[in-house]
């Protein structure tokens, strides 16, 4: 019965150190965080990881690009007064759009409308992001309002006729804009 109780305070005691040693290693690890989570850090990670994408611009390393978007995120989140931040709203929608992650890229699209509608990053934003809602995720209705938008918001951009185009296709198949191409090339 002794052994018994012995082992279980051994036990005990054993778990119990076991459990400080975890905490301290977290509290440690999120000390650190703390620490290196600077502007100069964040800044650091994004121009790291630019790099390590565009050194090998025939691959797309997406390991590479999560990990920017992240810097990006982490920017914005803690950054987010500083002008460069609409261009890394930007940067994260068309990073996002590549990753296939729509979603996030049209969060990342409508802070930065939302933030400044006359930014130079603004119209490529709103048509990207009309894009994805037809593309992706084949709401006719909404991808054609929000080209609409662009267009009436943006009139001299050189997407305008890209919308337009898209517009008028928006909701077909294949073979119905092959078919209008060819009743096209017969009026010609």
């Amino acid at each position: 019965m002794k052994n018994l109780l012995f082992i279980n305070v051994l036990i005990l005691l054993f778990a119990s150190c076991n459990n400080n040693n975890k905490n301290e290693i977290k509290k440690e690890t999120n000390t650190e965080k703390e620490e290196i989570d600077t502007y100069e850090e964040r800044v650091s990670d994004i121009e790291k990881y630019t790099k390590l994408i565009y050194d090998d611009s025939l691959n797309f390393n997406k390991e590479y690009a999560k990990n920017l978007v992240k810097a990006y995120d982490r920017f914005i989140k803690h950054d987010s007064y500083y002008n460069v931040s609409k261009e890394y709203m930007f940067k994260a929608g068309e990073i996002c759009k590549a990753l296939n992650r729509p979603q996030d890229a049209i969060m990342y699209f409508n802070m930065l409308l939302e933030r400044d509608p006359n930014d130079k990053y603004a119209p490529p934003a709103l048509f990207y992001k009309a894009m994805i809602i037809g593309d992706v995720f084949h709401e006719d209705a909404l991808a054609k309002a929000t080209y609409q938008e662009f267009i009436q918001k943006y009139p001299d951009h050189p997407l305008v006729e890209s919308a337009k185009q898209s517009i008028e296709l928006q909701g077909k198949s294949m073979e119905e804009i092959i078919d209008g191409f060819k009743k096209k090339e017969k009026n010609v």
